[in-house]
């Protein structure tokens, strides 16, 4: 009779275990319904607010200069699902803040360091690790200053900047975060804005035979080669804490749609 018993609270017990998992996943996807929802009317707007049609000059900008493989038969149709929420942030900024200097970390083909060039009075500074993806006669056009650097190894180009975007890059990172980004955060002004996205590893996943932990990541070491892929994906409260201890203040945080998972999309100030 004991074991019986036994055998059945064991039961009840994994049935509880298992009632409480399946509630917590019926509520992830009733919020991630919530967002694909949101995300989708957020989508459908873009094009009419004022953010959206800049975004829309942007890439036609960069359509004219960028090689048609490269950019228009690529990157260009997926690029605003990635960072939907920041061109309207920006631009909120901008009208509040009125920047001086921006710099755009991981600047790809320019989409959005060209929205930046008409949206804010602010130069705007580029770096990427492969800079010739914007052209010459793209930064010359808008005033753009483009440089070569990697962002974790190496110093950023005249500081201090007001504003700092930097979309799709922080999931490369090869090493530690939070050294990096603390450098990033001293190298912007008192209450200077951070423009973020990446993927949400909530939704996409983990990046296989990655570290089990963000805290995992080795220090810099600029004798050490770097790959050019997704190192880590970050949660929402991961990405939190790095740029907490990074020394930002989050002021707000959402998700775009993205092409095969949703992206965070993050509004920080400096501290």
């Amino acid at each position: 009779m004991g074991t019986r018993l036994w055998a059945r609270l064991r039961l009840l017990t994994r049935l509880r275990s298992e009632y409480r998992a399946l509630n917590r996943r019926i509520e992830r996807l009733e919020r991630d319904l919530g967002a694909v929802r949101a995300a989708l009317a957020a989508l459908g707007e873009f094009p009419l607010t004022p953010a959206g049609r800049l975004v829309i000059a942007a890439q036609q900008a960069v359509t004219e200069h960028a090689p048609p493989d490269a950019y228009t038969d690529l990157y260009r149709a997926e690029e605003t699902l990635y960072w939907l929420r920041l061109p309207a942030w920006i631009l909120e900024w901008s009208r509040q803040a009125a920047p001086k200097r921006i710099i755009d970390i991981g600047s790809g083909y320019g989409t959005l360091a060209v929205f930046a060039a008409s949206a804010t009075p602010a130069a705007i500074t580029c770096v990427d690790i492969d800079p010739e993806r914007i052209t010459a006669s793209l930064a010359a056009e808008h005033g753009l200053g483009v440089f070569e650097a990697n962002v974790e190894v190496a110093e950023l180009p005249n500081p201090p900047y007001d504003g700092v975007v930097m979309t799709e890059v922080i999931e490369h990172f090869n090493f530690a975060p939070v050294p990096t980004m603390r450098r990033i955060h001293d190298a912007m002004t008192p209450g200077g804005r951070l423009f973020l996205s990446t993927p949400d590893a909530d939704s996409w996943g983990r990046v296989p035979d990655s570290y089990g932990h963000w805290r995992d990541m080795p220090p810099a070491d600029p004798a050490v080669a770097t790959e050019d892929r997704h190192i880590y994906q970050f949660t929402a409260e991961e990405l939190t804490e790095v740029l907490t201890e990074s020394g930002f203040t989050i002021l707000r945080i959402d998700r775009s749609p993205g092409r095969w998972g949703f992206h965070l999309n993050v509004e920080a100030s400096r501290s």
